[in-house]
């Protein structure tokens, strides 16, 4: 059974750019213009993981909210705590302090302001004034923020095995659906939608959806399905050629029809296009909801496929670059990054995943084997000549389905895969 699994990437495809550039951008925007004429001070970095940069980050962000206040606002050059800080506001109208952490694959920033005075009787009486505004932005680790700390070791990764009994999984997707701050893992099957996590060395189902609940059946569905599911904000997309596709809220009831399968498109959901006759998807991806934008979303290196996978990868200095990789039927594998494309050497298996596993800026393309012995297969490649084959983990009972989940714990995103009854969770070595 041909499956196409997809997931949103939330770090890679955030609209507003790199992790500090997002916080940075969010912290000078709920502070507005009243703050204009200031000091920004950051407090040093706090980090669940080793951090031997960290002061340079939290610099590195201070700089960025100044910017953006305006031409009248300034960063102190060192960390300092909030009474330094107050003291080295001095004459300034303000004094914006900054508060940075790295924590469960989050870069959190909390932004207070205070008044400040330069009569040092002032304050000697009141050392603990409060602040007179507030801000807090949050953002996914990438590859930027992973410069700062210690560096994760692709060829190190860990693999942890747990027990599903959903069946033949078509495919997965795993993120914040109710907005607790930890991820949810999705898995598809040809009977119904699950969501729960994995517990210990069993997947533990939390939620489930029967799909003739949610969809009819199609009246020419493919001979063998493809399914895609997406987890966007505290939402999930699913579909199959069987069912068509359908939003869904977080408790799993259905919202509204799309009109494709969904998939990940970088910064957005985008529906795949089913052609039952040729066992494949056909043309561009395009907008889900049937009164959307209906032109195509962005270009394919291939016409026609049976896998896609896409993300946007933020590289090592903050930019931030998308890919697209897509599987023929024939088996040939097609990329597209940028201007840059490349056919790799081979045949490839029906099962595809993109996304930054180790966070160095350099996107990984996982596939599986084509052929009797199923196997995951892990390579980097940056969009110019070189392609790196970087891990192979035989799979014997086969995989159904791949994904890749954002950072979370220590700040490692997760591959998760769906090898026959188990789920495999990989992560890249690390603190």
């Amino acid at each position: 059974m041909i499956a196409l699994s997809l997931a949103l990437f939330a770090s890679a495809g955030d609209a507003r750019g790199s992790a500090v550039q997002a916080v940075a951008q969010d912290a000078a925007r709920s502070l507005g213009a009243s703050v204009a004429q200031s000091v920004v001070v950051s407090a040093p970095l706090e980090s669940d993981q080793p951090a031997p940069k960290g002061d340079a980050l939290a610099l590195r962000i201070a700089a960025l909210v100044a910017g953006r206040l305006g031409a009248r606002a300034h960063a102190h050059p060192q960390t300092a705590l909030l009474p330094a800080a107050l003291a080295i506001a001095g004459r300034a109208s303000v004094l914006v302090y900054l508060r940075s952490e790295v924590a469960k694959g989050d870069l959190r920033t909390t932004v207070d302001v205070y008044a400040t005075t330069a009569n040092v009787w002032d304050r000697l009486r009141n050392p603990a004034a409060a602040p007179i505004a507030h801000a807090f932005s949050t953002a996914k680790v990438d590859a930027e923020v992973r410069t700062f700390l210690t560096p994760l070791l692709l060829e190190q990764s860990s693999v942890h095995r747990a027990r599903h009994d959903e069946g033949d999984v078509l495919a997965a997707a795993c993120g914040d659906v109710d907005g607790d701050g930890g991820n949810e893992l999705v898995l598809v099957s040809r009977r119904r939608v699950s969501l729960g996590r994995v517990v210990g060395e069993k997947f533990v189902t939390e939620r489930t959806m029967p799909w003739g609940k949610v969809a009819t059946t199609l009246p020419v569905p493919m001979r063998q399905p493809l399914a895609g599911v997406v987890v966007s904000g505290e939402a999930v997309y699913v579909g199959s050629t069987d069912r068509g596709g359908v939003e869904l809220a977080p408790d799993l009831a259905p919202r509204s029809p799309l009109v494709g399968v969904p998939a990940a498109g970088g910064d957005e959901v985008v529906c795949l296009r089913p052609e039952p006759s040729a066992g494949a998807f056909d043309g561009a991806p395009i907008g889900c909801l049937p009164r959307g934008e209906p032109g195509p979303k962005m270009a394919l290196p291939a016409p026609r496929f049976d896998a896609f996978a896409a993300a946007n990868v933020v590289d090592a200095a903050g930019a931030t670059h998308a890919i697209v990789a897509v599987r023929e039927p024939s088996g040939r594998l097609r990329l597209k990054m940028g201007d840059a494309t490349r056919v790799p050497d081979g045949g490839f298996g029906a099962e595809l995943a993109v996304g930054d596993l180790d966070q160095d800026g350099v996107p990984e393309i996982v596939t599986t084997a084509n052929g009797p012995d199923d196997a995951i297969r892990v390579s980097s490649w940056s969009g110019a000549a070189d392609w790196s084959d970087r891990l192979r983990l035989a799979a014997p009972a086969g995989v159904h389905a791949l994904a890749i989940c954002p950072a979370e714990d220590h700040g490692r995103p997760v591959l998760v895969a769906i090898v026959g009854d188990e789920v495999w969770l990989l992560r890249a070595g690390g603190p």
